[in-house]
């Protein structure tokens, strides 16, 4: 029973916290909706999240819950995190960018195959680019950050770790329980790969929370009309062709990181800081 209780308090209930504070924009949305039967514009369902990611970021998980680190200053537990400014932050900013280019090219190949693809603008929005901040910026922080350590805490296994954070980032994207659906969560998986591998490689969050970002806020434009690919064959075109440019970001982040020197100072995942 004390184990079972000291997983609950270390483990499993940061996990539940970062699913609620990732969602709380839209949990709040749904539940007036039901309630008061009001609809809230999508720019203030964001605002919602946004504060509530930040209030569980900088004031529940260091200074209440004390996760996933003991008694650090605040400076220090972003430090440790990996969210912090790092030198030469454009080379990582450029990275990021670069990445999400690779991610773009793939969806657009597999898309231009399918004969249907429109290029159509309008899929790039402000109220899509302002939603696209909350994912690209606190899944970074809690998934790569928060829950990684304290995944690594108890696995005291890297490659435990990252496998088990890349599960658990999957399972909360799940949208549906068609064959689909599940092949959209593996893609999840599949670029949660890539945004962990850029973390360990460049030894921050900055390049991956910009890869993140722009990944969501253009995810629209390379794919076709409503984003629905008909039959097996466009479905596979699109998830093979963006599976095939994950495996080449992760290559550009190898090579830039060893060749260009994309990486801070101190290394990142550390047991000792667990």
């Amino acid at each position: 029973m004390i184990v079972n209780k000291e997983f609950m308090k270390n483990l499993v209930r940061p996990i539940a916290l970062t699913w609620v504070a990732v969602g709380f924009g839209p949990l709040v949305e749904l539940l007036l909706g039901i309630l008061l039967d009001l609809d809230i514009p999508i720019l203030y369902s964001n605002g919602i999240t946004f504060v509530a990611a930040a209030f569980t970021a900088f004031i529940l998980f260091p200074k209440i819950l004390r996760v996933p680190f003991e008694d650090v200053s605040l400076p220090e537990y972003l430090r440790r995190l990996g969210f912090y400014r790092p030198p030469d932050i454009w080379k990582h900013i450029l990275l990021g960018a670069c990445l999400a280019a690779c991610t773009f090219s793939g969806m657009l190949i597999g898309s231009l195959l399918t004969g249907r693809y429109v290029l159509d603008w309008s899929t790039v929005n402000v109220s899509h680019t302002i939603f696209s901040v909350n994912p690209g910026l606190w899944e970074e922080f809690f998934y790569r950050g928060v829950i990684m350590f304290l995944l690594l805490r108890a696995t005291k296994s890297l490659k435990h770790a990252a496998v088990i954070q890349i599960v658990i980032f999957g399972i909360a994207h799940i949208k549906a329980f068609n064959l689909w659906a599940w092949v959209d969560v593996l893609s999840v998986m599949i670029i949660a790969v890539a945004f962990t591998y850029t973390a360990y490689k460049t030894r921050t969050l900055v390049a991956g929370i910009v890869f993140h970002f722009l990944h969501d806020a253009f995810l629209f434009l390379p794919q076709v009309p409503g984003g629905e690919y008909l039959g097996i064959y466009e479905n596979m075109l699109f998830f093979a062709f963006l599976w095939l440019m994950v495996g080449v970001g992760i290559l550009v982040v190898k090579f830039s990181s060893e060749r260009y020197d994309i990486k801070a100072d101190r290394e990142l995942y550390m047991l000792e800081d667990c």
